[in-house]
């Protein structure tokens, strides 16, 4: 095992570190003298710029931390700087902001050599790749082959540009997670601080405290959290009160997402997904007791889940996303290179109703289906191919994991993508779509692309590395 000092917090280097902050503070002062005395408020600004680059780009995984913690909030509105078919303009949130801040200095440590060096390959980095220049091409694409049944002035670039942005953002926060961090202490706070959100939110709904920082659609991001409190009950090498607390929160995310909230079909089915997910995996053998148990008590309570699920689903106009689902597949076959990301409305105003038997929606209301209308079959398959390939290497990856906490997160990290994904069907929740809220809810959609870096660096950290065919696990 690989040991390092750990500096001291000596008289000496107390008073050293009074003396620098000293400094900068009487730096400040003279700084904001002069620019008050001579009106420079531009080379203050510059100069408050670069500080704050500096002190992120010094501290950038605590940054990360940070932001894990609070990119669930949709605060901190721009002013509007896209204005859709609907004509309300919107504007981008600290989620989108911060995180496009935090690529740039990524960008900038990375051509400066300054990133940890032992990256590792991964099963989301290529076809990630591959769909991001799709998306690129994509738009291209529908400039030049605009559909001449559609009016153009029902094109709008700034909408396209977002579009193409979130997709960029998504998979930049993957890669910050995933490369950034350089040491195992570190990765345990990021671990720790990035459940914190689904925790939270958790709690907030169950206990009714009205605390107004809810994210949108939150039963997704306690997906994760609730994985590894599951995963924490299945491992009898843990301590028995820590699995009991473990259970006790699993409990409760089921009576909230599976009981109370059982008429928002999204969270329970990506919740029974993603425990199912983990249970598959790590027990077995007791899935089948479990789905009994389940029959039994759908069974028992039918007519109040036919009134909450079918009813007020058919009631609550979900039954529409079935019309929905074909119209995707109809975009895909009529533009097998999709219509353009963000262009679904445009081209829906026209096709919907007697044309095509389809709703009027201004999206798809599911990421798949928004995918095969948008970017045809091509960026469908390039979609998947991310999620398949993803899961199918951290299963690889969980295989070969010594037992440990990174080895329960890979796990909850299944789960949570078993999930998401599911859940996906009826839902834009892992790219989000700008004509259905996109640019607030990417605020929740982010969660799954950092949680699946850190999956990535748990494994690179873990000294899990490619040999031939073989993973090969060192000791840090």
């Amino acid at each position: 095992m690989r040991t390092r000092s750990v500096s001291e917090w000596t008289p000496e280097r107390i008073e050293a570190l009074c003396k620098s902050i000293a400094v900068l503070i009487l730096g400040g002062i003279v700084l904001a003298l002069i620019v008050v005395e001579f009106n420079l408020y531009y080379v203050a600004a510059l100069a408050a710029g670069a500080a704050l680059t500096l002190l992120v780009a010094w501290q950038f995984e605590a940054v990360l931390v940070i932001y894990a913690m609070v990119a669930f909030i949709p605060w901190g509105r721009t002013p509007d700087i896209a204005v859709g078919g609907s004509g309300v303009g919107k504007g981008l949130y600290v989620s989108e902001a911060m995180l496009g801040f935090l690529l740039a200095i990524w960008l900038g440590k990375y051509l400066l050599g300054s990133l940890p060096s032992d990256r590792i390959s991964s099963g989301f980095y290529k076809p990630l790749g591959l769909y991001i220049a799709y998306s690129v091409l994509n738009v291209i694409h529908s400039y030049v082959f605009w559909d001449h049944h559609i009016n153009r002035i029902y094109q709008y670039p700034h909408v396209n540009l977002i579009e193409l942005g979130l997709r960029v953002l998504s998979a930049g926060a993957l890669l910050l997670m995933a490369t950034s961090i350089s040491d195992r202490k570190r990765l345990s706070w990021i671990t720790a601080f990035i459940m914190i959100p689904g925790f939270f939110n958790l709690l907030n709904m169950f206990l009714r405290t009205g605390i107004p920082l809810v994210a949108p659609w939150w039963p997704l991001i306690a997906l994760l959290p609730l994985s590894y409190c599951l995963i924490v009950v299945l491992d009898n090498r843990i301590a028995t009160l820590w699995r009991v607390l473990a259970a006790v929160v699993v409990l409760i995310g089921i009576l909230q997402i599976q009981v109370f909230g059982i008429s928002w079909v999204s969270g329970w089915i990506g919740l029974a997904a993603a425990l199912g997910t983990v249970m598959f995996i790590r027990a077995r053998k007791m899935l089948i007791p479990v789905v009994g148990v389940v029959l039994i008590v759908v069974i028992a309570l039918r007519p109040v889940l036919y009134q909450k699920v079918i009813v007020e689903s058919r009631e609550g106009g979900d039954y529409d996303r079935f019309a929905l689902m074909f119209g995707g597949w109809r975009y895909a076959t009529t533009f097998p290179l999709g219509v353009g990301i963000g262009n679904y409305r445009s081209y829906n105003s026209f096709y919907y109703g007697e044309k095509w038997n389809t709703t009027s929606y201004t999206s798809a209301h599911g990421t798949y289906w928004q995918h095969l209308a948008e970017m045809g079959i091509p960026g469908t398959l390039l979609f998947v191919a991310i999620l398949v390939g993803g899961f199918r290497w951290l299963l690889q990856s969980y295989r070969r994991m010594p037992e440990g906490s990174s080895k329960r997160y890979l796990l909850a990290t299944m789960g949570q993508m078993a999930g998401i994904s599911t859940a996906a069907l009826v839902g834009d929740y892992i790219i989000p779509t700008y004509h259905n809220g996109g640019v607030t809810t990417f605020s929740t959609t982010v969660y799954s692309w950092m949680i699946w870096g850190l999956a990535v660096a748990h494994v690179r950290l873990a000294g899990l590395s490619q040999v031939g065919k073989e993973l090969l696990y060192t000791e840090c």
